[in-house]
C-alpha cells in the first residue's frame, strides 16, 4: 500500500500509538456552577431499531438517582430523500462553471482494530465484515479513520471514492495474539486474579496443573502457577496499555471534529484490572468531552465449549479444576465495561460481525442530546447518569455517568 492518502472534508491523519504518551494531561472534569452536563444517547425499539421523532418531554434524566430538569434538547437523524416532481426540475441555459461543493460527512468514526488482541483466525473471519462496513459508510456519506497498530495501518478519509484504499488496508491486518494451548495455559483475567491474591483461583490452577502434568506435586504446582500468573498478567497489561494509547489519540482527534462521533473497537477484549482504573477514568472522561461513545465488537465470536471441557483435557480433570462459569465473559470484562461506561454498544457472542457493525454505525447518525444543570458537589467523584423514556416501551442507551471535581 502506498503512503498516506489525501484527506478530505477536514480530516487529519490519526497517528498510530503503541502506548499512552508520557505524562498525559488530567482528564476533563466539570464544575457544576458553570457547566451543563450534555448527554448524547440512542433510543431503540424492541427490534433494536433506532427511534426518531421524540421530544424533550418524552425523557427523564437523573443524576445519582434524582431527577434533573432538562434545559436543552436536540435530535439528530440522517437526511431523508424527498419525492420530486416536474416542478422540481431546473433547466439552465448553459452549464454552470461553479464546481459542486464537497459533501460534508454525515458521520465520522474511528475503526480501531485491536490486532494485538486478535488471533490470526479472528482477523481472517473479520475482514469480510469490515469491508461490508465500508459499503454502508460510503452509501451514507461517512468518513472513517482506520487504525490497526500492529499492522501499522493508520488512514483517515471519506469512505466514498476511497473504498479500494481502505480495503487494501484491511487486507494488511493480521492477528498477532497466539494463545497458549499447552497444559500450562492461563487466561489474562485468571492471571490477574491470582496475582491479586484470589485463593480460590490459585487452588483451581494448582489442581489443574497437577491433573494435566503428571509428576508435578501440589507445592511445585503452586510455584509454577504464581510464576505463570505474574508473566501472563504483565503481558496483558502491556497489550491493554497499547489499546489505551490508541483510544486516547483517537478521542483527541475526534474532539477536533464537529458533531457526534464514535469509536468502534474490534478486539478479543481485555480483562478488568484495578491497576488500570486511572486510565479507564481518563478514557471515559475524554469520551464525554469528544461526544464519542466507544463501541465494542467481541471478535472471538460465538462462545463454544471451553478447552478444558473437550476430549483432550476434560477426562483428566474434575469439576473443581475446570473453567469457571464466567471465564469467557471475564476475559473481555474490561472492554465491555468501557463500552457501557461511555454509552457504547456491546456486540458479543455472535459470528454475524457485519450485522453488529451496521448496528453500531446506525447509532452514529440517529441520536439525541440533552443538557441539564448538575447539583453542587462537595466532593469529587463519579456521578451516575440515567436517561429514561417516559411511558414508552423503548430502550435508552447512554453513558453511565461522568467524573466531577467537586468544587461546585
Amino acid at each position: 500500500m502506498r503512503g498516506a492518502v489525501t484527506l478530505l472534508a477536514g480530516l487529519a491523519l490519526l497517528p498510530v500509538a503503541s502506548a499512552p504518551a508520557q505524562g498525559p494531561p488530567k482528564p476533563p472534569v466539570f464544575s457544576s456552577r458553570t457547566e451543563l452536563v450534555l448527554v448524547d444517547f440512542v433510543v431503540t425499539d424492541k427490534k433494536d431499531r433506532a427511534v426518531e421523532g421524540l421530544v424533550a418531554s418524552d425523557f427523564v434524566v437523573k443524576e445519582d438517582g434524582k431527577e434533573r430538569r432538562i434545559v436543552s434538547f436536540s435530535a439528530f437523524s440522517p437526511a431523508r430523500e424527498q419525492n420530486a416532481g416536474p416542478a422540481d426540475v431546473v433547466v439552465e441555459p448553459f452549464p454552470s462553471a461553479t464546481p459542486e461543493p464537497p459533501r460534508i460527512p454525515s458521520s465520522i468514526a474511528v475503526l480501531f482494530v485491536d490486532d494485538g488482541q486478535l488471533s490470526p483466525t479472528d482477523a481472517m473471519r473479520l475482514k469480510p465484515a469490515l469491508k461490508k462496513l465500508l459499503d454502508v459508510m460510503a452509501e451514507k456519506n461517512g468518513a472513517l479513520a482506520l487504525v490497526a497498530p500492529w499492522a501499522k495501518v493508520s488512514i483517515a478519509n471519506a469512505v466514498e471514492g476511497n473504498r479500494a484504499v481502505f480495503a487494501a488496508a484491511i487486507d494488511r491486518i493480521q492477528g498477532r495474539r497466539f494463545d497458549d494451548r499447552s497444559s500450562f495455559q492461563m487466561a489474562d483475567a485468571e492471571a490477574i486474579a491470582i496475582e491479586r491474591g484470589d485463593a480460590t483461583m490459585l487452588n483451581l490452577f494448582v489442581l489443574r496443573f497437577v491433573a494435566l502434568n503428571p509428576g508435578l506435586d501440589a507445592d511445585q504446582a503452586q510455584g509454577v502457577v504464581r510464576s505463570f500468573a505474574t508473566e501472563v498478567a504483565h503481558a496483558a497489561r502491556v497489550r491493554r496499555k497499547d489499546a489505551y494509547g490508541v483510544l486516547l489519540n483517537a478521542l483527541a482527534w475526534l474532539a477536533r471534529q464537529p458533531g457526534r462521533h464514535s469509536i468502534v473497537m474490534v478486539s478479543g477484549g481485555f480483562a478488568l484490572d484495578n491497576e488500570e482504573d486511572r486510565e479507564m477514568r481518563e478514557i471515559t472522561a475524554r469520551s464525554l468531552e469528544a461526544k464519542a461513545p466507544i463501541h465494542f465488537l467481541d471478535a472471538r465470536g460465538l462462545q463454544g465449549l471451553g478447552i478444558f471441557q473437550g476430549v483432550e483435557y476434560g477426562p483428566a480433570m474434575d469439576r473443581d479444576a475446570g473453567e469457571t462459569p464466567f471465564a469467557f465473559a471475564d476475559a473481555a470484562a474490561g472492554s465491555t465495561d468501557l463500552a457501557l461506561d461511555t454509552g457504547g454498544l456491546v456486540i458479543r457472542n455472535t459470528n454475524n460481525f457485519a450485522k453488529g457493525l451496521e448496528q453500531m454505525f446506525e447509532t452514529m447518525t440517529t441520536y439525541y442530546v440533552i443538557g441539564y444543570e448538575p447539583p453542587p458537589h462537595d466532593k469529587p467523584g463519579f456521578r451516575k447518569i440515567k436517561v429514561e423514556a417516559r411511558g414508552k416501551d423503548l430502550k435508552v442507551r447512554a453513558r453511565r455517568g461522568y467524573f466531577d471535581n467537586g468544587r461546585g
